[in-house]
């Protein structure tokens, strides 16, 4: 499925029926102020295999990454370091959406801060669960939800002790009942590397549990980009040495993991 020509291959990412792929590759090392742009590819599922992989028609001049399908399969989520608008300066990384129904229309969104957004993730009830450095949380990144309103999403709240910490969140997943979710931490006494494990936490009545390292997943370099497939038994994540290249590896996730 894929582009073998890039160095990096990160953020797998599956539309809500399956059958359409959607990741990001990139040149050079992981981590590295010299590492190329990145580009957000799609590749549909043609018999038992994939079609060659494509660029998205709106990436390629720009660095965009972290794609994200709605549960209606109608937008797809990602972040961008492209201007806000025409003629405009770079961002530190927006969080914006391209309609992939006709017209096939491309929109930031207005909850974007001056900080630094990261891995955008749309729930069944519309809610918008996101990473970011902007002030107002405890850490240097922090997991926010907002609420959906009639024109976007409404204020932005940080989330609580449970899930963020006085170090750093950023990469986040939520499953479309917002019953589970999976994020990256760094620099954790509890991490097995400083650079980013993943943890995980469900929510009952009474809110998220205390997040918890996800055993026998994490490595000695950075893991992140946790992304659950529609069959809700495979769990795709991005793994990376520092120092080396980003892969997508997948295993087996169920409820009870």
């Amino acid at each position: 499925m894929f582009d073998a020509a890039y160095d990096n291959q990160a953020g797998l990412t599956f539309s809500p029926d399956g059958q359409t792929a959607y990741w990001f590759a990139w040149d050079g090392d992981w981590g590295s102020s010299s590492a190329g742009q990145k580009t957000i590819f799609m590749a549909t599922r043609h018999g038992r295999g994939w079609t060659q992989p494509l660029a998205m028609p709106f990436t390629g001049n720009h660095s965009d990454e972290d794609p994200f399908v709605s549960p209606d399969g109608r937008w797809l989520y990602f972040v961008s370091a492209r201007p806000p608008h025409e003629g405009g300066e770079k961002s530190n990384s927006d969080i914006w959406r391209y309609n992939l129904d006709e017209p096939n229309t491309l929109e930031r969104l207005a909850i974007n801060s001056l900080a630094t957004e990261f891995s955008p993730v749309v729930t069944d009830s519309g809610a918008l669960y996101f990473a970011s450095s902007r002030k107002g949380g405890p850490g240097q990144g922090d997991i926010y939800r907002a609420d959906t309103e009639e024109n976007g999403f409404g204020e932005p709240v940080v989330l609580g002790s449970a899930i963020n910490s006085a170090t750093g969140e950023w990469n986040v997943w939520v499953s479309p009942d917002e019953t589970r979710m999976i994020f990256e931490a760094s620099q954790r006494s509890t991490n097995i590397s400083v650079a980013g494990d993943l943890y995980y936490s469900t929510r009952t009545a009474s809110g998220w549990s205390a997040a918890k390292p996800l055993e026998g997943f994490n490595s000695n370099g950075s893991d992140l980009l946790p992304r659950l497939h529609p069959d809700g038994q495979t769990l795709f994540y991005t793994t990376a040495p520092i120092g080396g290249n980003a892969a997508i590896i997948a295993t087996k996730f169920l409820a009870e993991d």
